[in-house]
């Protein structure tokens, strides 16, 4: 075909419909693509699962004591302070009455608090100070009650929220008896006093707060992902896998869940994507990309 027959073949009205179809269909694909929608994706690992009961907790040492006046009478100054060290025997009052009485310590340790310090009159019962020793301490926590059947003794503890390291204890006592406490609800819960002994590092003192995660049962070689892939699709759990850089709905079964982390008991294989928060915008098919 000539170039002078082309250029006739393109100013014929069949020629003119064709070309203007071709490019109202490019323009429709054009207007009508989308562009792949970015996406926050996670790769399913092999990792060690812990399941965490996680409860605050502070500090108490073991063995307090406290100096009371054991008689109505007349003190003399206190010249102890808090951190002062004390001895087994040591003076820690003197109370002038029909014969000078004197209170002494029960065991070594520290001044923890003073609450009173003036000489002056004294009732038979004040409590003056409290002593102790604070390489001796353990945390006290209370658990929900509905918790206690997965808690054991011996049960391994993570402590955070003095300094940066993280501490390591382990449960050491379980109350009998659950009391009523109110939380910061204002809800009546019945909770269960426990204690975690740990090594107390330098500085450490009484009625510090600790964050205590106690691992309940440990499982290693899971298949984990974050929590925040799941979502519920037909009353079952599902995620959003990458594939060919289209979200592909997946369902899984899961086996447990802690600390934002799940541990999938069939459904998806190390090394997949999963995608994270996928929101009601992405759906299955939906063209995808990593950010």
């Amino acid at each position: 075909m000539t170039k002078e027959r082309f250029l006739e073949l393109l100013k014929t009205k069949n020629a003119k419909i064709a070309m203007a179809i071709i490019l109202f269909l490019g323009l429709s694909f054009l207007i009508l693509k989308k562009d792949p929608k970015p996406v926050e994706v996670s790769v399913v690992t092999q990792s060690v699962y812990r399941q965490i009961l996680s409860v605050q907790g502070k500090t108490k040492i073991k063995e307090l004591y406290t100096a009371y006046s054991p008689v109505n009478g007349v003190m003399r100054r206190v010249e102890l302070h808090a951190g002062d060290k004390v001895t087994k025997g040591m003076i820690l009052l003197t109370i002038d009455w029909d014969i000078v009485k004197t209170v002494k310590a029960s065991a070594n340790g520290q001044i923890l608090k003073v609450y009173r310090e003036s000489a002056g009159p004294v009732a038979m019962g004040e409590r003056i100070l409290d002593y102790g020793d604070i390489t001796k301490i353990d945390v006290s926590a209370f658990v929900l009650s509905e918790d206690m059947p997965d808690l054991d003794l011996k049960d391994k503890v993570l402590l955070t929220g003095f300094g940066e390291d993280i501490l390591e204890g382990q449960v050491s006592i379980i109350e009998p008896s659950a009391i009523t406490k109110i939380s910061s609800l204002g809800v009546e819960e019945q909770r269960v006093p426990i204690y975690i002994e740990f090594n107390p590092p330098p500085g450490i003192g009484d009625g510090y707060e600790l964050e205590c995660k106690i691992i309940l049962f440990e499982k290693p070689n899971a298949t984990v992902i974050p929590t925040s892939a799941l979502f519920r699709e037909d009353e079952k759990w599902a995620v959003f896998t990458v594939e060919k850089k289209r979200a592909k709905l997946r369902f899984v079964e899961i086996e447990h869940q802690s600390e934002g982390i799940s541990m999938i008991k069939s459904g998806l294989s190390i090394g997949e994507s999963v995608i994270l928060y996928p929101g009601d915008t992405v759906v299955n098919g939906t063209k995808v990309i990593p950010e």
